[in-house]
């Protein structure tokens, strides 16, 4: 079996497993393939050399003496640069950290190592996490790999582009708003946002605003499957983490009696035709492989995606404010305007926040009292142009409509639901389109089941160039 870029972690582990590749080639291709993405797509914060060779040496003299390695041994697994991993920097995207290095893991890390997966380096974000796009001050713009003058988004475009390129097989993202799925969707690939506490996050700001999850990026639905239970699991460092256990998560396609809601805009959003067209063909292909599938009115509206952005800007202020301001002018001038905002906001009518959340919780539950799972799009549209920026799709439209640009913030509101984006072939400028799937609270299986059948409908073809990195000639 040959082993390379697209190869699944099923692959990899046999491969490593058989001795038929050892763990120190494989990381010396993991670095070689870094180095190469980083110079075409600046997808790499920073690239931790030594640390994965070593690692990879020390697999290898394990595996020769017959110990017990971990479910990802091996596996090139990329962390997102606000995630912290011992001995390498930890910036956020910003001159406010640019001399930041972290001491000691995140818990996730732990478990990726844990794991016995291989750490090639920390992949880029926007400053401070905060836009749908993957630029920032102190690292510049990230590119997608299928059209290098379009964004992967954010702000865990590294991480998406890191795996869309091969140099690792899987990748960790956070996620308040779609910072994981939106860079799935985008360079096409598969990205969730488990429910709130599947994964642990002691390492962020805050773990108490529910809002913010830890997440997961992979070229496929079974690699997900596969990497997801091995993270997985309680840590009183996240107290959120102490909750039911991941269901066992299907092998096999079988959506026999599931009944998923279909919707294109989510009750208020402006869709380009041909995401909608998309949507459509993919729910015509679950209603013949079994499903029962149904396109029930969600009676949301966009005053849901303006509070969403009214607590984003509130929780940007409150832990990243001080730090932007220490550097003036280096800060990015478009984050440091969403801060002001913030920072503007009385106590009393960010509070009032919870009766919109209320109120779309309550039409969701009435939605899933009759339905599994809710299938929409991920984005308004696909990738656009790494010049462009958030500001240009929040105008309201004359009859209450919004030009977005992403459809996931909306459901970083209701937590404990999982959400995950999967790819659904291409554009008319072979561009991916991905399709975004929410479940009951805590049935990432279930999210999963979906994703397979889409999956199947919709087989991926890497274009030569992503395999190549032919940017570089």
């Amino acid at each position: 079996m040959e082993i390379g870029p697209w190869s699944s972690i099923k692959a990899i582990t046999a491969a490593l497993s058989s001795g038929q590749v050892k763990t120190a080639d494989m990381a010396q291709s993991a670095i070689e393939r870094a180095f190469k993405a980083q110079a075409a797509l600046n997808c790499f914060a920073e690239i931790g050399a030594d640390g994965i060779l070593l690692a990879a040496h020390e697999i290898d003299r394990r595996r020769e003496l017959g110990e017990s390695l971990g479910a990802l041994a091996g596996v090139p697994a990329a962390i997102k640069d606000c995630t912290p991993v011992a001995g390498l920097g930890n910036r956020f995207g910003s001159f406010a950290l640019a001399d930041n290095v972290a001491d000691e893991d995140a818990e996730i890390v732990k478990r990726f190592r844990q794991a016995d997966a291989l750490i090639p380096g920390k992949t880029t974000l926007s400053e401070f996490a905060a836009t749908s796009f993957c630029d920032s001050p102190l690292y510049g713009i990230t590119r997608n790999a299928w059209n290098p003058d379009r964004t992967p988004g954010g702000s865990s475009g590294g991480s998406a582009v890191a795996v869309a390129t091969g140099c690792v097989a899987i990748a960790q993202g956070t996620d308040m708003g779609g910072s994981v799925r939106i860079p799935a969707s985008f360079p096409g690939v598969v990205g969730i946002k488990p429910a709130a506490g599947r994964l642990p996050l002691d390492d962020q700001p805050s773990f108490i605003d529910d809002i913010q999850h830890q997440g997961l990026l992979t070229r496929t639905v079974d690699d997900l499957a596969r990497a997801l239970p091995t993270l997985c699991g309680d840590t009183w460092a996240d107290p959120r983490t102490l909750m039911t256990p991941l269901p066992d998560l299907p092998s096999e396609l079988d959506l026999r009696e599931l009944r998923i809601a279909v919707t294109d805009d989510l009750g208020f959003f402006i869709i380009e035709p041909e995401v909608r067209d998309r949507l459509e063909q993919a729910a015509s292909f679950l209603g013949r492989v079994g499903a029962n599938v149904s396109r029930p009115r969600l009676a949301w509206d966009r005053s849901i995606a303006d509070g969403w952005v009214r607590h984003w800007r509130v929780y940007l202020a409150t832990f990243f404010g001080d730090a932007l301001d220490s550097i003036g002018t280096l800060a990015d001038a478009r984050l440091a305007a969403t801060v002001a905002k913030g920072r503007s906001y009385g106590a009393v009518s960010i509070k009032k926040l919870d009766l919109l959340r209320k109120r779309q919780w309550d039409v969701l539950a009435n939605l899933f009292s009759e339905y599994d799972v809710l299938l929409s799009p991920t984005m308004t549209r696909p990738a656009v142009g790494v010049d462009e920026d958030d500001a240009s799709y929040h105008t309201l439209t004359a009859n209450g409509r919004k030009r977005g640009l992403d459809m996931t913030s909306v459901f970083n509101w209701v937590p404990w639901c999982p959400a995950l984006s999967v790819p659904a072939g291409l554009s008319s400028d072979a561009l991916p389109i991905g399709l975004h799937i929410t479940t009951h609270p805590h049935r990432e299986d279930v999210a999963l089941r979906v994703a397979r059948a889409i999956e199947r409908a919709y087989p991926h073809t890497w274009p030569p160039e992503l395999a190549t990195l032919v940017w570089l000639t």
